[in-house]
């Protein structure tokens, strides 16, 4: 049992004592606490499941932790009488629950409560399909299920779990185990759990409780193939496992009732025969299930076992003066119903061996109303050959204070075993009617985008990180080239700044308009010069016209030439010339070389710095008393 709010300190040392460290009470989440609630961290939490059932007139509850590995632990059992007056659905009675879960377990908002449904309006059975796909497996479970029982969906609520694969008959097939509950008394349950102030996370039977206890391996039945038989007041249900899963199960209409009445009719002819009641009460009395060797809890030290109490809905047990009976002959009385019940087990076990293929069943587990009757124990184990043993002796992996709880249940309050199979639940492995597969399967799906959202969110900030320690490298790069590129301008020992820059700026472009405007001035100088140099000596210049440009013929001209710019690139270049030379000459010599020399001239000329474009402009050939030469007038456009 947990710790409250409200607990006196010597509840609290109490508490101390029975489960060591386990019971302090756990620090208050912080605000803001959730942020780190992502698909990727659920699974490490620790999951605390609460089992509540009410029957008859008792009330329980029973605690289990489940950890990230390893089995579930049972922390607490407790049994309260519901008072008289208070019946389940009123609103008294949703009080007194949650006044109770608050006692046993504290404020947990953590907490998963799984409450019982009744089994009478719950149906179950097992079917197998055949080997499908993990995708196809649910629907095909489902309408396997809705051929066999015609249910309809708005009033009912189907469920089911499918099993490990198995080779029946040499094929391959799944087991399944379907329940179907009726959806009006879930309501019923949802209500009153809801109106105690607390979230139904599951509800199931009191079959699939027990089913908890095997398949989440919390019970060890030491054995592959063994058997459950569950005596309720009008039937018996046999469940047959294999490997922790139910693999075989059927109902038989033999129950307690006809115990009763086996002894009712053994007493017949005596003195004083019993009556219905006095004969539960005589068995219920003799129930010495487990006392005659202690178990071994989850701490291996021996744990005392209570004895079997009163059916729930049976009166109390009369004194024990009038009615005295040794338990040898109780056996003896009741065994003409069990050798019925051992009947129908023996054709269950042989149709699990000889017609599925299975290894024969090895031991067997009983449970009954009262908790258990040894002498039907001693009488089942007699009858059908294998050891048998009392479910409600078995233990699993438990706290001290929960061993305490256990035994110290009150002697009409004793069926926890139920409360403690719900405890043990888990959407992985039970059928939940609140939570059905296909909820189960969207919720999956949901939980799979959730955590490729997350996934794809870590390789973006991965990414991301990535890229900005690249630029991050590259920044430090970049400073450090900065800080050398400073040092070596230090290591010049003279710096300048923006004003000292355009004023050398200044001091520059003035000069070189001073160059310009000298070298303007002394463009014949330098024409002459250049026409010296490039002149052959079969070339004669007999005239020089040079003309200056201003800027509005300059302008002028290249407004004039920027029209033909496209179709003429010597007009562009031309276009900025400054000054003009109209050089005219004559060319002497052979005829065959007066061209060749004329051309190597202007060729020259085109090649000079000083001139743009070169323009012959009239080339005629004249003859004299001696010899023959070819005239010329040629454009010169200077830069």
């Amino acid at each position: 049992m947990g710790l409250h709010a409200n607990a006196s300190s010597t509840g609290r040392l109490l508490e101390l004592i029975r489960k060591g460290d386990s019971a302090r009470p756990a620090p208050r989440p912080e605000p803001g606490s959730g942020k780190w609630n992502i698909p990727l961290l659920r699974p490490l939490k620790e999951r605390r499941v609460l089992g509540v059932e009410w029957r008859g007139r008792c009330l329980y509850l029973a605690e289990s932790r489940h950890g990230r590995a390893g089995l579930p632990v049972l922390q607490g059992v407790q049994a309260v009488r519901i008072p008289v007056g208070i019946r389940p659905g009123d609103d008294a009675f949703s009080s007194f629950l949650r006044q109770q879960i608050l006692d046993f377990c504290g404020p947990a908002p953590d907490l998963e409560v799984w409450a019982a449904l009744p089994d009478e309006h719950a149906e179950h059975w097992h079917f197998r399909i055949p080997k499908v796909s993990a995708k196809e497996r649910d629907d095909v479970a489902f309408w396997t299920a809705r051929k066999e029982r015609e249910f309809d969906e708005r009033q009912s609520v189907f469920d089911c779990t499918i099993g490990s694969e198995i080779i029946e008959k040499g094929v391959p097939k799944l087991p399944v185990t379907a329940t179907l509950a009726v959806r009006a008394a879930l309501g019923e349950v949802r209500n009153i759990v809801q109106r105690a102030g607390f979230a139904l996370a599951g509800a199931a039977t009191r079959v699939i409780a027990s089913h908890n206890l095997f398949t989440t391996g919390w019970l060890d039945p030491a054995t592959e193939q063994f058997a459950v038989l569950h005596i309720d007041e009008e039937s018996t249900r046999i469940d047959i496992y294999s490997s922790s899963q139910v693999v075989l199960s059927r109902m038989v209409k033999t129950g307690f009732a006809s115990l009763a009445r086996a002894l009712v009719e053994s007493t017949a002819g005596t003195a004083r025969p019993l009556d219905d009641a006095e004969a539960r009460a005589l068995l219920l009395r003799d129930s010495t299930c487990g006392q005659s060797a202690p178990t071994q809890g989850a701490t291996g030290q021996p744990m005392p076992v209570p004895s079997a109490p009163a059916a729930p809905s049976a009166p109390p047990a009369p004194p024990a003066g009038p009615v005295s009976r040794p338990v040898a002959d109780i056996g003896a009385s009741i065994a003409p119903a069990v050798e019925r019940l051992v009947r129908q087990l023996e054709r269950t076990m042989d149709h699990f061996a000889n017609t599925l293929g299975y290894p024969a069943v090895s031991r067997m587990f009983l449970s009954t109303p009262g908790g258990c009757l040894q002498p039907l124990v001693d009488e089942f184990g007699r009858q059908v050959g294998i050891p048998c043993a009392a479910l409600n002796s078995q233990r699993g992996p438990a706290t001290p204070g929960a061993e305490l709880d256990i035994a110290k249940l009150p002697p009409d309050c004793a069926e926890a075993q139920w409360a403690v199979g719900l405890s043990l639940s888990s959407d992985d492995r039970t059928q939940n009617c609140v939570n059905t597969f296909r909820e189960r399967r969207q919720a999956r799906q949901r939980e799979r985008i959730r955590l490729a959202v997350a996934v794809g969110s870590m390789l973006v900030v991965l990414c991301t990180a990535v890229f900005a320690s690249i630029q991050g490298a590259a920044l430090l790069s970049a400073r450090n080239d900065r800080d050398a590129l400073r040092q070596q301008l230090t290591a010049y020992g003279e710096t300048t700044d923006k004003a000292g820059l355009l004023a050398a700026s200044a001091k520059g472009k003035a000069l070189r308009l001073a160059v310009q405007s000298m070298s303007r001035r002394q463009v014949s100088v330098a024409l002459l010069s250049e026409l010296a140099a490039v002149t052959p000596s079969g070339v004669r210049l007999s005239g020089l016209r040079l003309t200056q440009l201003d800027h509005a013929q300059v302008s002028g001209a290249k407004d004039a030439k920027g029209r033909q710019a496209q179709q003429q690139a010597k007009s562009d270049a031309a276009a900025n010339a400054t000054a003009m030379a109209v050089v005219t000459g004559v060319v002497s010599g052979d005829m065959l070389q007066r061209e060749a020399m004329l051309a190597d001239f202007l060729y020259r000329l085109e090649r000079s710095p000083m001139v743009l474009s070169v323009t012959v402009e009239k080339k005629t050939p004249e003859t004299g008393s001696a010899t023959e030469s070819l005239q010329f007038i040629a454009t010169l456009k200077l830069v």
